[in-house]
């Protein structure tokens, strides 16, 4: 008895330590789970809208006082009476520029062909002027050569912008090589940005034993096609993530119609930084940003000439002023952040779950409570380190940690399940999950069996060999039952010593064959039981009932599913009077 004993604990061990297992593993499992979707894309507009919403928490930095942006929209337009705007007047307006010094000029205006009368006079203002710097659109499917005399000069940069797949520009192009000829060109903006820090006397400088460049104060590193979110995007060129810092009102603007009436003020452009570009509808310059709040409202898409001014501040802030350039981490890092929280849902969980006097509703209400609440804390943890410009996910830790929350009640719920239908002694279903089984099929048109089971002359097994030994007996018993009946039959625990067996869709032919392979998987078990009037070792009793359910008996308010078991009851006390160790039909 007391090996038997050793293997229930055994057993018991095992059982717990399955379970331990299965509630270890949710953490690990979920967080593969979602950094699979996060390397296949399915998280990257997630996590940009996350991005987006963070520039927009931002409190903007006080104005920057070295950019100066001249706008021209449909007001100017009508004042100037045509678009574009004429060689002269364009000539007019940049010498009135011109007069008050500014460092240097970004013509963000297309300019490769002539327009109205004063080409010469446009042509002669940009010779003489070492400063100004105009446009040309290099790549993408429709390419705009710049103006020849400033590209004779070398004062021009390209104005092509990155969108991402869902059209918001979040990345700064700094520089792209044209495949077909090798050339590397600069953007507008960092053509600008490069000469006044130049000016300055900052240099760009390689910085030895790594592929990162230095620019004063700033550290550059180019966009990697994998960095934050993104998921092999197209990282030709040398990009930078955009450190979004300025809405179009956070720079100092002037009209066209302003600086051709001579009404700038004094001193306003000198030794400052000045775009010129449109705003006007018309030239469909506008694309959408992290500030962008709503996609159907065109009005909430930034000109392309503050889009360069933005990425101009941006390198001179960091340059000059130290400010970071916008970081991320390692792809280790990143999936061992989802790991960590993800081990924070499951354990948050599992804290929540525990009872403490809750009502079971309660608990689980606490437990979801508990999770918004470390959610919230996720979210201002990655909102502090992005104000430090450390850019980390949070849509995929997010859900890692949900996801682990909900599957551990999910598990912890198929516990309590479990102890409410199963049998703890046995491990077959109890009583209540057998009148419930018993129930529902008793409803349903076709052939139903029962079996019950009693153990032959059990309380004197009891009696001889004690309790515990009783319970030994009890489990081998429920195990053979399993082994010996077909996956679609029940087993169940019925009373101290019963057993009962449900057998849908099954005739007396195939419940009588049932009945024997359980008589004799009880036998073979072998059990000594030397006071058995059946026989030297541990039998069962069966009783067989059977009825084939049809559409009136469905529709019959006498029918219950009672007197089948009163039949099977009766089988079974028939075997156990005709001498045990037997099954007896009724039908």
């Amino acid at each position: 008895m007391g090996q038997n004993s050793w293997q229930r604990r055994r057993r018991s061990l095992k059982q717990t330590l399955r379970q331990e297992w299965q509630s270890l593993a949710i953490a690990p499992t979920v967080a593969l789970l979602i950094i699979g979707l996060n390397g296949l894309g399915f998280l990257q507009g997630s996590e940009w809208a996350v991005v987006d919403q963070f520039f927009r928490w931002r409190s903007f930095p006080p104005l920057d006082d070295r950019i100066v942006v001249i706008t021209v929209d449909d007001q100017d337009n009508t004042q100037i009476g045509h678009w574009p705007i004429p060689d002269e007047v364009l000539a007019e307006a940049l010498l009135k520029i011109e007069a008050q010094r500014p460092r240097f000029v970004g013509l963000d205006l297309y300019r490769d062909l002539s327009v109205g009368s004063g080409q010469d006079r446009l042509e002669s203002v940009f010779k003489s002027n070492p400063n100004l710097i105009g446009i040309e659109k290099r790549f993408g499917g429709q390419q705009v050569p710049p103006p020849k005399a400033l590209a004779q000069l070398n004062q021009t940069g390209i104005a092509d912008l990155i969108e991402d797949a869902d059209g918001t520009v979040r990345r700064g192009l700094i520089s792209a090589r044209d495949d077909q000829t090798g050339q590397v060109y600069l953007s507008l903006s960092a053509v600008i940005a490069l000469k006044y820090l130049e000016s300055e006397g900052i240099q760009l400088e390689p910085i030895e034993g790594t592929s990162q460049l230095k620019l004063g104060r700033a550290h550059f590193s180019a966009f990697s096609g994998n960095d934050g979110a993104y998921v092999n995007a197209d990282d030709s060129g040398y990009q930078i993530l955009m450190n979004w810092q300025n809405l179009p009102s956070q720079f100092r603007t002037l009209s066209m119609t302003t600086v051709l009436k001579g009404e700038i003020p004094p001193n306003l452009l000198r030794d400052r930084i000045v775009l010129i570009g449109s705003t006007t509808e018309s030239t469909h310059d506008f694309f959408w940003t992290p500030y962008t709040t709503s996609r159907i409202n065109k009005l909430n898409r930034m000109p392309g000439v503050f889009i360069h001014a933005n990425l101009i501040s941006q390198i001179l802030r960091a340059a000059l002023d130290g400010q970071p350039f916008i970081q991320v981490m390692p792809d280790w890092v990143e999936q061992t952040w989802i790991l960590l929280w993800s081990f924070i849902g499951w354990q948050v969980s599992r804290y929540g779950l525990q009872t403490n006097g809750f009502t079971q509703w309660l608990f689980y209400g606490k437990t979801i409570l508990l999770t918004l609440g470390v959610g919230g804390g996720l979210v201002f943890i990655s909102y502090l380190l992005f104000l430090g410009s450390l850019w980390i996910p949070i849509a995929a830790p997010l859900l890692g940690l949900t996801f682990s929350a909900l599957v551990s009640i999910g598990l912890h719920n198929q516990k309590l399940q479990h102890l409410a239908y199963i049998d703890s002694l046995t491990q077959v279903a109890n009583r209540r999950y057998f009148d419930q089984f018993l129930a529902e099929r008793s409803h349903t048109v076709g052939d139903l069996s029962v079996i019950l089971c009693d153990i032959d002359c059990f309380k004197t097994y009891n009696d001889t060999y004690g309790h515990q030994a009783g319970d030994d007996c009890l489990q081998q018993v429920a195990t053979a039952l399993r082994q010996a009946v077909r996956k679609s039959d029940l087993v169940c625990r019925y009373g101290g010593e019963e057993f009962a067996i449900i057998l849908p869709y099954t005739d007396l032919t195939l419940a009588a064959q049932v009945a024997e392979r359980v008589l004799s998987k009880v036998r073979s078990l072998n059990m000594v039981h030397i006071n058995s009037l059946a026989q030297p070792y541990v039998t069962l009793s069966c009783g067989i009932a059977w009825v084939a359910i049809s559409k009136q008996h469905l529709q019959s308010p006498d029918w219950s599913p009672v007197s089948l078991l009163a039949e099977a009851d009766a089988a079974l006390y028939q075997a156990k009077t005709s001498g045990r160790d037997r099954y007896v039909i009724r039908c």
